[in-house]
């Protein structure tokens, strides 16, 4: 799997239980998608995962063409904004997401301006493909 580094521009916290209730449900999405890898299962994850960018620009009030990713911690919502830009073609993922214990060991409050660890959704679901998924998501969408 090819994973790259990019460096987060901004962080905020939010603890709205419906957008936690809303990134458990694209999480479980995403849970079901390693699992079926399914045509249908892959497009409707791509849709949410752009929905779920709006969204996150929307409650953090940024215009950004950036991609920001979320996630649920202590039962409140971590939310990033990366220095990548949203280019449409497969959704990105942070491959070993810190927990607030890790940053407080290494004696950091915060992950803007810290570098992370990326992997594009397709490049995962590629290294653990049996069933020829990949060339179907190539075939569908050449």
């Amino acid at each position: 799997m090819k994973t790259f580094q990019v460096t987060i521009t901004n962080e905020w916290f939010n603890a709205s239980e419906k957008l936690i209730a809303v990134v458990q449900q694209l999480y479980d999405l995403r849970t079901a998608l390693l699992k079926t890898k399914s045509l249908e299962g892959y497009k409707a994850y791509c849709n949410c995962y752009a929905k779920m960018n709006a969204l996150l620009r929307k409650i953090t009030k940024t215009e950004t063409a950036n991609v920001m990713l979320c996630k649920v911690e202590r039962g409140i919502c971590w939310i990033l904004e990366l220095d990548y830009l949203e280019d449409g073609d497969s959704p990105i993922e942070i491959y070993g997401w810190p927990s607030i214990e890790e940053l407080n060991e290494e004696g950091l409050d915060t992950l803007k301006g810290e570098n992370i660890t990326v992997v594009r959704l397709d490049e995962e679901l590629e290294d653990n493909d049996e069933d020829g998924f990949i060339e179907e998501l190539v075939d569908e969408f050449e």
